[in-house]
């Protein structure tokens, strides 16, 4: 299927095909430096979850849909992702056949940078401590979906552009483009929904890091769609009257469910193993009584005797 965020193989020239077995070898490369082996059971368990969220196709007219989860991977991963998509993406090739062999590296270096500015900027951000703070956090939701809906406006009127150059050039960005980007209809249409989402924000009263979650797994998928689409015209695709800006059409409910569960996901693992995403574990209160370790230790039977004697 060649409007698929997996790559197919004789989709691309020769020239982008040897430019992505190089590029999935150097990230291959940095992700595995100085691999620790207890650092392996969680990029297995990563993997595993890419590769299943990618094997559950929904069809929609000329495509299908699955989940990416490359924001997720990234977030817990960081800069080891590389490797648990490029094996993902191998599996897949081999048992699913989604996805062409000779393509594995263009696949790889499209899902995977999206993954590391994920990764590092939940890192980067999730120590600014402002950003916890009700309003921001409010505000953090408003802008992922007001992104949403203007990455929805564009992949729209890009595509109306090339269904009207009759899909022989790549649409051109003109004045028209940006005037539907700039119209106030949008602008308010986009103000509108965040505000909508801000309000749930504050009224479901998420985990703090919840905000920060939604917003990086919406911009992963939109960041990968939006490189696929690129390197498939850069790329010399052939696609008749099915161009490459349907997939991000498609592919904007996934931004938001994704969103969503990434949002979950890094909320509920900073409560019970931050450590997974990269976050010191808060400190026991002083106040708080020690736990009760009666039933973890034998003490020879002196409460049992002491209570006798009573």
């Amino acid at each position: 299927m060649l409007v698929a965020v997996h790559i197919s193989n004789g989709v691309l020239a020769w020239p982008w095909v040897a430019a992505g077995i190089v590029g999935a070898i150097a990230l291959v490369s940095i992700g595995a430096w100085r691999l620790q082996p207890e650092e392996v059971p969680r990029i297995a368990l990563l993997t595993a979850a890419f590769y299943i969220g990618s094997s559950m196709h929904v069809p929609v007219g000329v495509t299908s849909v699955h989940l990416v989860l490359n924001g997720l991977v990234g977030v817990i991963l960081g800069w080891r992702s590389a490797l648990a998509i490029f094996v993902g993406l191998l599996f897949q090739a081999v048992l699913l056949t989604h996805g062409g062999y000779l393509e594995l590296g263009v696949n790889t270096c499209v899902i995977s940078p999206p993954a590391l500015l994920a990764g590092a900027a939940f890192r980067a951000l999730n120590r600014v401590r402002w950003l916890k703070h009700p309003a921001t956090r409010a505000l953090i939701v408003a802008l992922a979906a007001a992104v949403w809906l203007v990455g929805a406006v564009a992949a729209i009127a890009l595509l109306i552009l090339w269904l009207r150059a009759d899909a022989t050039a790549a649409p051109q960005i003109d004045e028209t483009f940006v005037a539907v980007l700039c119209h106030p209809m949008t602008l308010g249409s986009a103000a509108v929904l965040g505000a909508i989402a801000a309000w749930l924000e504050r009224r479901l009263e998420h985990a703090p890091e919840f905000p920060l979650g939604v917003l990086l797994g919406v911009l992963s998928v939109m960041l990968t769609v939006a490189l696929n689409s690129s390197v498939l015209v850069a790329g010399g695709a052939y696609f008749g009257a099915t161009p490459p800006l349907v997939l991000a059409i498609v592919y904007l409910p996934v931004a938001a469910i994704e969103g969503i569960i990434l949002g979950f996901m890094v909320g509920f693992l900073a409560k019970v193993k931050p450590e997974l995403l990269g976050l010191a574990r808060a400190p026991q209160s002083a106040t708080q009584p020690p736990a009760d370790t009666s039933c973890l230790a034998y003490d020879g039977g002196k409460t049992s005797s002491s209570a006798t004697s009573h």
